[in-house]
C-alpha cells in the first residue's frame, strides 16, 4: 500500500440522508401545494429518487405526507413568550384554525385521518406526531398558568385540552360550520371561565 493511499471516503451515510431529507421536502412542498391524491411516485419523482428509496423509511405515502407536513408546521406550536396563559391559548387556537382552514394541511389532515382508519403507522403518527406535542403544548400552558397564578389548580388538563381543540377538528371533519376567525374567541370565551384561577 502506497503513503499516498487514502482509505475510502465513506459516502453511503450522507447520500441517505441528503435523500431523506429530499423526499420530506418534497412531501411537504406536494402536502402544502394541495396536491390530490400524492402518491408514492409523486413524491420520488419530485424528490428525484426511486420509490425503494422511500420504503426503507416509510411504510406508505400517507406517512411520509405525514412527516413531511409536520416539518414544515412545527411553528403553529409557538406561542408569544410574553402573553398571559389566555393570550397564549388565543393564539396557539388562532394559529391551528388558521393552519387547517388557510393552507391545504386542513384537507391533507383529513385525508390522513380517514387513511388511520387502514394504516397503523398513520395512525400511530397521528397520535404521536400531531395529537399529542399539540395536547403536550397547551398542558404546558396551563402548567405555567398555575404557577403564574392564572389557572386554577386541580384541573383534568387532559379535558381541558380535548375541550380546547375540539371544536376546531369537529368542524374541519365534518364542515358543517366554518372555521372562522370568531370561533377562537368563542372558544376562550366559553372556556376560560372554567380554567382561569
Amino acid at each position: 500500500m502506497s503513503s499516498n493511499s487514502q482509505p475510502p471516503i465513506q459516502r453511503g451515510r450522507p447520500r441517505s440522508d441528503s435523500a431523506r431529507r429530499a423526499v420530506l421536502d418534497a412531501a411537504a412542498e406536494l402536502a402544502l401545494e394541495g396536491t390530490a391524491g400524492v402518491g408514492i411516485d409523486a413524491i420520488a419523482a419530485r424528490a428525484g429518487v426511486s420509490r425503494t428509496t422511500i420504503y426503507k423509511w416509510w411504510p406508505s405515502a400517507p406517512a411520509v405526507l405525514l412527516e413531511g407536513l409536520l416539518e414544515r408546521t412545527h411553528e403553529s406550536l409557538e406561542t408569544r413568550a410574553s402573553a398571559t396563559t389566555r393570550e397564549a391559548l388565543y393564539d396557539y387556537l388562532a394559529s391551528l384554525i388558521a393552519l387547517v382552514r388557510d393552507t391545504p394541511a386542513g384537507p391533507l389532515l383529513k385525508g390522513l385521518v380517514a387513511a388511520s382508519v387502514t394504516d397503523a403507522d398513520v395512525a400511530r403518527a397521528l397520535i404521536d406526531d400531531w395529537v399529542a406535542p399539540r395536547r403536550a403544548a397547551v398542558v404546558n400552558l396551563l402548567f405555567e398558568g398555575v404557577r403564574r397564578g392564572e389557572v386554577r389548580k386541580g384541573l383534568e388538563y387532559d379535558v381541558v385540552a380535548d375541550t380546547l381543540f375540539a371544536p376546531i377538528y369537529y368542524r374541519l371533519m365534518f364542515e358543517h360550520q366554518p372555521l372562522t376567525e370568531r370561533l377562537t374567541r368563542d372558544i376562550i370565551d366559553v372556556c376560560w371561565p372554567g380554567i382561569a384561577a
